[in-house]
């Protein structure tokens, strides 16, 4: 570490300019790799898990070439199966098929392309050649009630279930099937844009509500770019004005015009250099993607929240670093010789934040869910690169425009050496009375405290959904709502279940139809009739005789299959499946695959589980599997909600496990530095130890404040790491620093307080500001993450200004005791600080060189 600050010194007080100049130019090389950026899209947040796995096998074998549009056809405060409503359903029906997209529109044997709640009440109409015009509510429900009677019953049970919950229902759905064979994403997207605008047009009678519906228009209308631009600009716009407030100082007689030109140079700095890391981060991300090294993934919308991230976290860099510099200007000492101070003292605490901030972010690398991954990835890279800027950039300028001042005879030296008399500074002193006077009280609290954030842990909720970063104001949330509590999820809710193995044989084969008779057992399995509603093997071999039975039966009989659709002991099942996909290739082709040397099989059943249920229901179907699985068949379960689902549930396994790894690495770190410069690797454990007591509290907040953990309030470890350690660690090496110079604990723990405690409130400040914005986002994971980390930064302060200052008096105390010094080393010497200067400017002869320099002030004992 020393080795390293020699030459960043060297550089930055020999050639200032040139470290400028090297700053803008590796600016401008991330620019051009961060230009290159995709963001992919995520439906939900993809995981490495054997359902998505068997997901990626159905689309492949199988493909996905349907989509459905529900339209929720309601009438409020009546039942639905009325008058008014079968006009509506007639003019949406009419429109879908005249619409510019009706080509799209797909029919299948045995279900037409457009179905409707009320499809059977007028196909009674049409047949008793009744005008619909002229019915009345009376006639409607019993047209509709004659249908169901006229139609097999589980025609008459499919058609029922169009309708919403309740007694009489008041809403009902309209279903546009659309066939996607050959779209591309945005293109089947456009396909339900046109569908959209063509049934919104339609002349439906007054007192009717109509609400088109669609996943692909769900997410349409969740681009969150517009959302993290206005949360981005607002936080910039915030934070400049924090950023005055925090390097304001009282000027001294005549100098008023040189303070308002270095508070602005200084806000102008800080806020260049923040943008500066988020565009080394944008590049990098890039270049560590799938384009180039391929050692993370794709931008993502989840992702694109860590820029803010790096505002919050990487403000604090500059500010530390700002006022050490200022403090020894203020101290009367040339500025040359300040930068070499400020480098080895903050600049060894800045190391070690970022070492074990990264470290916190990197530990999301173990996460199961990608987005998550790629997050702790970029967000590591952009705090390693708000270090490198603010110990390079921030001090050339800075140097730079003082040796100018300096040469001018104009540095504001009385003004800067002033601002510990400033009111942060003194409020922070103020806090070290309980450190001073009551450290095993404050401690005993502070673990009690803890102890009721831990509870609180163990009443958090685990959740995940699909809806999370969708605007929550965006009016076709309250329509995805609607299809949950009246329709269960909707008609486009269905779960597949994967087989593969050797389906080809009679064991196995018997095994599936076992199977999929158990579904009907299953509440979130649709019925048609006394069958499960599910395309299957079974369902396949049933169409295929309908259609030929007298020449298909007997030709299957001779194979071994017998007439309740079991094979024989000796059945030729291969020849029997290559058989129907020749008879019927439409309907076995979507549920038998051919694949290498044997086929893969799917289950598709309509299920009513939505996302609260879905485990539950993923367990049931592996169960009802259980003789396909006995009989050495893979049986895997998958749909978007069980993938959700399987989200939350290692999200809630692996917490523990990434809050253990965070903790120990940031661990482990400190005491190895502690230990090297000070002999005293205990003190590692001593200043990594609030952190503990930060997420405790945090997590009991979360719980207070009903906030779950889901995949984005999961990245707390990282963050309590990113925010508590660099206070904690600041703190514990001012302390050190003081403790060597002053001949008192307490005159230290002030000293300590005056010297840290207000960049530490200033930093805190400025962050609380910069995340503070996203409670304010409409996106729910976005505003939970704000609240999450407002809690962390004002429990990570606290922690740092009145428990850490605690430990330390029993450390010192403790030491004392044992007649030993509670540090083996100086700090500055450690560092490589030689008293009374820095290293010598290597190459260029600075303005203002011949100016005396000074030792920075003692502080009074009292």
């Amino acid at each position: 570490m020393r080795t390293f600050f020699d030459l960043v010194e060297r550089l930055v007080t020999g050639r200032p300019r040139t470290v400028i100049l090297a700053i803008v130019a590796l600016t401008v090389v991330f620019a051009g790799f961060a230009s290159q950026s995709q963001t992919v899209e995520d439906d939900a947040a993809t995981i490495e898990s054997a359902e998505v796995d068997a997901a990626e096998v159905l689309d492949e074998a199988f493909g996905d070439t349907e989509d459905v549009l529900q339209v929720i056809v309601s009438t409020p405060g009546r039942d639905v199966r009325n008058a008014d409503a079968l006009a509506a359903s007639s003019a949406i029906v009419d429109a879908i098929e005249d619409s510019a997209a009706a080509d799209r529109l797909s029919e299948q044997a045995g279900r037409p392309a457009v179905l409707s709640f009320l499809s059977g009440a007028q196909m009674a109409a049409d047949m008793g050649g009744l005008d619909p015009d002229g019915l009345d509510d009376e006639a409607v429900a019993e047209l509709d009630a004659q249908a169901a009677e006229m139609v097999p019953p589980e025609v008459a049970e499919q058609t029922a279930g169009l309708l919403g919950d309740g007694e009489p229902p008041e809403s009902g759905l309209v279903l546009a099937f659309v066939d996607t064979d050959g779209l591309d994403d945005e293109a089947a997207t456009d396909v339900q844009r046109t569908l959209r605008d063509a049934i919104l047009a339609a002349d439906v009678p007054a007192g009717v509500d109509v609400e088109p519906f669609s996943f692909a228009l769900l997410f349409d209308d969740s681009d969150v770019g517009p959302e993290v631009g206005r949360l981005f600009g607002t936080a910039a716009a915030i934070i400049l004005a924090v950023l005055f407030v925090v390097y304001w100082v009282t000027p001294a007689a005549g100098t008023r015009a040189a303070i308002v030109r270095r508070t602005a140079a200084d806000v102008g700095l800080t806020f260049a250099a923040i943008l500066i890391a988020i565009v080394w981060m944008q590049g990098s991300g890039v270049i560590l993607g799938p384009d180039f090294l391929g050692l993370s993934g794709y931008f993502s919308p989840q992702t694109q929240i860590v820029p803010i991230l790096i505002i919050g976290l990487g403000v604090d860099y500059a500010i530390h670093v700002s006022a050490r510099y200022r403090e020894e200007l203020g101290a009367g000492r040339s500025p040359d010789a300040v930068v070499g101070t400020s480098l080895r003292t903050v600049g060894v605490a800045l190391v070690l934040a970022t070492g074990t901030t990264v470290v916190g972010f990197l530990t999301n690398l173990a996460s199961p869910v990608e987005f998550l991954r790629t997050f702790g990835v970029l967000a590591a890279a952009g705090i390693l690169a708000a270090f490198i800027v603010s110990v390079t950039l921030l001090p050339a300028a800075r140097l730079v425009l003082d040796r100018r001042a300096a040469a001018k005879g104009s540095l504001p030296v009385a003004s800067l050496g002033s601002s510990k008399e400033r009111l942060l500074p003194r409020l922070a002193e103020r806090t070290s009375i309980l450190a001073e006077r009551a450290p095993v009280a404050t401690i005993v609290v502070a673990v009690a405290l803890a102890g009721l954030g831990g509870y609180g842990y163990t009443q958090l909720d685990t959740e995940f959904s699909v809806t999370d970063f969708v605007p929550q104001d965006a009016p076709i949330l309250e329509v995805f709502d609607q299809l949950q509590e009246d329709f269960g999820g909707g008609f486009a809710e269905t779960t597949e279940v994967l087989l593969t193995g050797d389906l080809a044989n009679p064991e196995a084969h018997n095994a599936v139809v076992d199977s999929v008779e158990g579904l009907r057992d299953l509440d979130d399995v649709g019925q048609l009739g006394e069958a499960a509603d599910a395309d299957s093997i079974v369902s396949a071999l049933g169409f295929a005789l309908s259609q030929d039975g007298e020449e298909l039966g007997p030709e299957l009989a001779q194979l071994g299959l017998s007439q309740d659709g079991r094979a024989d002991a000796d059945a030729d099942v291969a020849a029997i499946y290559d058989r129907l996909l020749a008879a019927a290739p439409e309907a076995t082709g979507e549920v038998l695959a051919e694949r290498g040397d044997g086929y893969v099989g799917r289950v598709v059943a309509r299920t009513s589980a939505g996302e609260s249920a879905a485990g539950e229901l993923g367990a049931d179907l592996a169960a009802a599997f259980a003789p396909a699985t006995e009989a050495g068949l893979e049986v895997t379960p998958t749909s978007q909600e069980i993938v959700q689902a399987g989200v939350t549930s290692d999200i809630e396994d692996s917490q523990l496990v990434s809050l253990a790894i965070a903790l120990g690495a940031a661990m482990l770190l400190l005491v190895v530095n502690f230990w090297i410069t000070a002999r005293r690797p205990a003190l590692g454990v001593l200043t990594i130890a609030p952190v503990g007591l930060v997420l405790a509290y945090t997590f009991g907040m979360m719980a207070a404040t009903g906030i779950p953990l889901t995949p984005v309030t999961a990245t707390l470890a990282a963050l309590a790491i990113g925010i508590g350690v660099p206070f904690t660690i600041h703190v514990t090496h001012r302390f050190q620093e003081m403790r060597l110079t002053l001949p008192d604990v307490n005159s230290a723990l002030r000293a300590t307080a005056r010297r840290t405690g207000g960049a530490l409130a200033g930093s805190a400040l400025t962050t609380v500001v910069g995340f503070g914005v996203l409670t304010t986002s409409t996106l729910v994971p976005f505003s939970q993450l704000g609240f999450v980390t407002v809690y962390a930064i004002g429990f990570a302060l606290l922690a740092a200004i009145l428990v850490l200052p605690s430990l330390l008096v029993l450390w010192d105390r403790f030491h004392r005791r044992m007649g030993e010094e509670p540090f083996a080393a100086d700090p500055l010497e450690a560092a490589g600080l030689e008293s009374g200067g820095g290293a010598p400017a290597a190459t260029e002869t600075p303005a203002g060189a011949g100016q005396p320099t000074a030792t920075p002030s003692a502080e009074p004992t009292r």
